[in-house]
């Protein structure tokens, strides 16, 4: 995982010529909020998508492996590790079916 963190950071020095560590640090540091910023929408996609599951439908294993197995191979394509990538969704998937859960019976009554 620090190889690839390493990789990244060697790819931004690359780009530009950076002139202090703080400079890198404050671009590292907006980037940070713009992934929080795409993880919210994520958030609201899978609120909107509770909506429509059956209890049962939560977890849909098949779904979730084409989403590992497609992050992984875009991420390989792109030079991040494809199992950096991998770890990192499944971590967040197994955190976003812990919200369907903890939000199901709220979600569905108030569709009723």
């Amino acid at each position: 995982m620090i190889c690839c963190i390493r990789q990244i950071i060697l790819k931004l020095c690359i780009m530009k010529n950076y002139n202090s560590i703080d400079e890198i640090r404050e671009k590292i540091d907006k980037l940070d909020l713009e992934i929080l910023d795409l993880i919210l929408k994520r958030k609201d996609l899978v609120t909107a998508v509770v909506k429509l599951k059956k209890r049962d439908q939560i977890i849909d294993q098949r779904r979730i492996d084409n989403i590992l197995k497609k992050i992984g191979s875009e991420a390989d394509e792109k030079g991040l590790s494809g199992k950096f990538a991998e770890d990192l969704w499944r971590l967040m998937i197994k955190n976003f079916i812990e919200y369907e859960e903890k939000i199901f019976d709220e979600v569905h009554k108030k569709s009723i």
